[in-house]
């Protein structure tokens, strides 16, 4: 008798990565369902590969994602053995998907489970259990999971916007308790795995907690250039935001983008003005903006 892992094949593959983690020895092979549409966007290499695991040692099923009666006719021919045990993950997928899969695995000795986001916990469906998930990937396995490749300035720290993101980088890494490869400075992002010029720039990365968190760190709002009219820290600093919004796309439902300001905030950003940041910050998703006042306080509110 053998112990099936099933799981749904969606875009956003964090959830069954961490029942797979969390479910680690009792489970002895993997079931991917998924669409050809999955496929196409190479998302059952992208898992096997952040588990490690050989995707020709994988069973792949794929099912289409919005037709409930040809998705369980799939199912049903594979005809899988009534005496092996199934642990089967319904948070994936379309809900035409998961409808199928409940309802074919009804049939066999199987428990289904539910990872609600922004949670670490595991609903058991059947029981209706909470089992909280001990779990905590690393910044390597959560960008894989995006389908990224990245690597990080490990050199010395010679000017002062290195020395800055130097000091943010300790401060998270000490204040969160974090080990080695749950944060990293000055990352480089690729793409594709093969290519050798990056796509984007990020100051400071770090997991905490199975979310992903981005920094953008500056020495001030004054552009790099020097010049130093009242409009330009306003324009400077949109562009950082909308910047940061952009690459925080490529990380899924869960990331956390934060801008870090060495120095006071110049002159012009009175009351009004911050209120007008505080709602484009809330709009391009960023959750916070910390200059040196809040930089002063005994913890980062991060």
């Amino acid at each position: 008798m053998a112990t099936h892992l099933v799981s749904l094949i969606s875009e956003h593959l964090l959830p069954n990565y961490l029942l797979a983690k969390e479910m680690h020895c009792r489970y002895d092979e993997h079931i991917f369902i998924t669409t050809a549409r999955m496929e196409e966007k190479l998302m059952t290499s992208r898992f096997s590969n952040t588990l490690k695991v050989k995707k020709e040692e994988v069973k792949i099923i794929v099912v289409p994602e919005d037709d409930l009666s040809d998705a369980m006719k799939k199912m049903k021919l594979e005809n899988f053995n009534k005496d092996d045990k199934f642990i089967v993950n319904i948070t994936g997928g379309t809900k035409i998907m998961s409808i199928a899969t409940v309802i074919n695995f009804l049939d066999y000795n199987a428990d289904f489970y539910y990872i609600p986001i922004l949670t670490n916990k595991i609903e058991n469906v059947k029981t209706s259990e909470d089992l909280p998930i001990r779990y905590r990937v690393n910044v390597e396995e959560y960008l894989s999971l995006y389908g990224l490749r990245f690597e990080f300035d490990n050199g010395e720290v010679v000017d002062n916007g290195h020395k800055f993101e130097e000091y943010i980088c300790n401060r998270i890494c000490s204040e969160k308790g974090l080990k080695k490869g749950f944060v990293y400075r000055g990352v480089k992002l690729f793409r594709d795995v093969s290519e050798q010029i990056n796509d984007n720039e990020i100051d400071i990365v770090w997991t905490a907690d199975n979310q992903l968190f981005v920094g953008e760190c500056k020495i001030s709002l004054t552009p790099p250039n020097g010049k130093e009219t009242r409009a330009e820290p306003v324009e400077y600093l949109n562009n950082i935001m909308y910047k940061l919004s952009a690459i925080s796309k490529d990380f899924g439902l869960m990331v956390n983008p934060y801008i870090f300001i060495k120095s006071k905030l110049p002159k012009q950003f009175n009351s009004d003005r911050i209120k007008s940041i505080n709602k484009r910050l809330k709009i391009l998703g960023i959750k916070g903006l910390l200059s040196s006042q809040e930089l002063q306080q005994q913890k980062l509110k991060i």
